[in-house]
């Protein structure tokens, strides 16, 4: 189904307080999915709304196996197919949770976290609800790649550092988002394009709560998977496990195309080299290369010509393109440049045409796939401020502009 080859571990431990563990993973290596669930509402509700969304997700991902064979074997615009699988997925094991506990009286409450992977083909697809994570271990450096719905963490984003030890028990892990709250729940996507060594590391807070971010780093790049898992949950152990704590280490052995590293470095770098993006952290810069697509234009074809209606932002990655109004050129442009990010903002037609002086690569991220990615709240902020601080250097270079054309007219005059 994959040209990628997998290994993976997951364990669970009740840990050192508690005497029932209400936590779920699943690994289901032939669907390549896995996840982590942190059920709560008690020993009966927890164990049942971790183990219900674990059953349910894996379920509904089942169904549309050839779907994901599809997508592996022939990739294209299905991508957008699998994260709305896996969102309805995980977001219809609420409805399934919150109806168990109607039912039952004796469950009422329970609710449970998820944080799921997909891999499907060369992509990744990262989907989660509470305060489990994934983190993505790259070139040794770990990045987490999601953000915790809880109290603790909003108070964070709304610029408070709240005490934990000053917060009463029932606010510690207070969580803002969980599945069997509502019918329906909110689910934070990602997909991404996988490289060879990279390691998945999802964990419940058990896990990732008592660890802490440098231990988590120092012992995320073990040799194996096994190695890895077992030395997570060994060392939240060690440090007193109030929680039980579950991990899963999926690691990416191998791939068949070769350039696939260069070309998402490649990607990545161009990002970075725009104002907009260009303070965003690897996580965010990873959202923002998975919204957007490689086009290739052929020399002496345009782009876009002047007055056409706009709606996506481009980067040369490759090759040289001409600024044309009324039929002459006004400026070149090589790897690196990108034009037409107003268009983010508004369709509006084309001020000027571009077009391409030698076989052009460009990144391309189109309106609607922008506007995706400031529904997401933790990017939204980020990419707000990169598009002021874009538009700002454009509108002193307009200034710039001008006060020199005047300068040359009067200086013309005399």
């Amino acid at each position: 189904m994959t040209s990628l080859q997998l290994r993976h571990a997951g364990l669970s431990d009740v840990g050192i307080v508690r005497d029932h563990n209400e936590d779920a993973l699943l690994v289901d290596p032939e669907l390549q999915l896995f996840a982590v669930c942190d059920g709560v509402g008690g020993r009966k509700g927890g164990q049942e709304a971790s183990s219900l969304a674990t059953e349910h997700i894996r379920k509904m991902v089942a169904e549309q196996r050839d779907l994901l064979v599809s997508f592996a074997t022939q990739g294209g615009a299905r991508r957008r197919e699998i994260a709305s699988l896996l969102e309805h997925a995980i977001s219809d094991a609420s409805r399934q949770i919150r109806a168990r506990a109607l039912d039952k009286p004796e469950l009422s409450g329970m609710a449970t976290t998820a944080a799921v992977l997909l891999v499907v083909g060369s992509h990744a697809f990262v989907a989660h609800v509470g305060d489990s994570r994934v983190f993505l271990m790259r070139h040794r450096t770990l990045h987490l790649l999601t953000e915790d719905h809880s109290l603790i963490n909003d108070l964070k984003r709304r610029g408070r550092d709240p005490d934990r030890s000053q917060l009463g028990a029932a606010y510690k892990g207070a969580l803002t988002r969980a599945l069997g709250v509502l019918d329906t729940a909110r689910v934070d996507l990602l997909d991404l394009e996988l490289l060879p060594g990279d390691r998945f590391v999802l964990t419940s807070d058990g896990v990732h709560g008592v660890i802490g971010d440098r231990q988590m780093q120092a012992l995320a790049p073990m040799d194996d998977a096994d190695s890895a898992a077992q030395a997570m949950i060994e060392t939240a152990l060690e440090n007193g496990a109030p929680d039980n704590a579950t991990v899963v280490v999926v690691d990416v052995l191998s791939d068949t195309e070769e350039d696939r590293a260069e070309r998402v470095r490649r990607q990545l770098e161009a990002l970075q080299a725009v104002s907009m993006f260009r303070y965003l952290p690897y996580p965010d810069l990873i959202r923002v290369a998975s919204a957007a697509k490689e086009e290739h234009v052929p020399a002496g074809s345009d782009v876009f010509a002047e007055g056409d209606t706009g709606e996506s932002l481009y980067i040369i990655l490759e090759g040289r393109a001409a600024v044309i109004k009324s039929d002459i050129e006004l400026a070149e442009l090589t790897a690196g440049a990108h034009f037409g990010e107003m268009s983010l903002i508004e369709r509006a037609p084309r001020s000027a045409g571009i077009r391409a002086k030698t076989p052009l690569s460009l990144l391309v991220l189109e309106r609607d796939g922008f506007f995706s990615l400031l529904r997401e709240e933790a990017a939204a902020v980020k990419l707000l401020w990169g598009m002021v601080r874009m538009l700002n250097a454009r509108l002193r270079l307009t200034s710039d502009e001008l006060t020199l054309l005047k300068q040359q007219a009067v200086g013309h005059d005399e």
